[in-house]
């Protein structure tokens, strides 16, 4: 019995923070340190719901927002209520608006699932399976993930894990995949992680919907979360568009491109929302 209970103290833990969720559709720094609610532009549906505030709420907290296909993986709805751009979209977490060929940046809080040198985490072994990105064909949800409605746009590759991989290589950002989160060991259950994937350019313009698929290992059924964006041909339609709801026209920058970084410590510290590189 005993012997159970320590069995029990060490996998729960594990398995109920076995979950992550998209928190902001267009971010405004890639492969950035800490999450600022302030450079969010876009919310996934439902994102205001006081059970969740995923603006305002502590980042990483609103584990009630994950989405996972248990049960009936290949029938489950994708997503906790069916699209109603009216209701699950707010002044305070309105929907994101993107451009053809834009770079969108994409947030998800970390939750124990990076693989880390021994002493971080829960060390080496966690692992990465797949990340993709798709839009949906029409204006309706798709019944479940093996839907012909929906399309791939995007895999986002899959973090390097396992015991077998140096130091080196755990720590070196950014990578691909799930676990581009660079100050987890800062962390491990709520820092920021980071994706991009690309608009295509032979996506019609129109309100769509997007879907992000996580899986972290086979063993555990796939993560999904849902958002709706008005897509524009141009920059300028989307400027345009971003201004008359009060939002900034800035396109993304990279941390990295940004900043001099030296054995993880920024040399030369840039504040962008004073620079070029964001002004439109």
């Amino acid at each position: 019995m005993k012997l159970l209970a320590l069995f029990l103290a060490a996998v729960l833990p594990a398995l109920s923070a076995a979950h992550s969720w998209i928190v902001c559709t267009d971010y405004l720094e890639n492969n950035g340190w800490y999450w600022d609610q302030a450079k969010c532009r876009g919310w996934p549906r439902d994102a205001g719901n006081p059970r969740f505030d995923l603006r305002y709420g502590a980042f990483g907290t609103q584990n009630g927002y994950t989405w996972r296909l248990d049960g009936h993986p290949w029938s489950k709805a994708l997503c906790r209520g069916p699209r109603n751009d009216g209701r699950w979209y707010t002044d305070q977490t309105p929907m994101a608006a993107y451009y053809l060929g834009q770079k969108v940046v994409i947030t998800h809080p970390a939750n124990n699932h990076v693989a880390a040198p021994r002493g971080c985490g829960w060390g080496p072994s966690s692992p990465d399976t797949e990340n993709l990105m798709f839009v949906v064909d029409g204006d309706e949800d798709p019944c479940c993930i093996d839907s012909d409605k929906l399309i791939q746009i995007m895999d986002m590759g899959v973090s390097p894990y396992g015991h077998d991989q140096p130091d080196e290589v755990l720590t070196t950002y950014p990578k691909v995949g799930f676990q581009n989160v660079p100050k987890y060991c800062e962390d491990p259950e709520d820092s920021m992680g980071t994706y991009n994937f690309t608009v295509p350019t032979d996506l019609q313009p129109g309100r769509r919907t997007f879907l992000w698929k996580w899986i972290r290992d086979p063993a555990v059924m796939p993560f999904t979360t849902i958002w709706e964006a008005d897509v524009f041909a141009t920059k300028a339609e989307r400027d345009a568009h971003y201004l008359a709801t009060g939002r900034t026209t800035a396109d993304m920058w990279d941390f990295y491109q940004i900043h001099n970084i030296v054995d993880g410590v920024i040399m030369d510290g840039v504040d962008p929302s004073g620079n070029d590189i964001i002004s439109g």
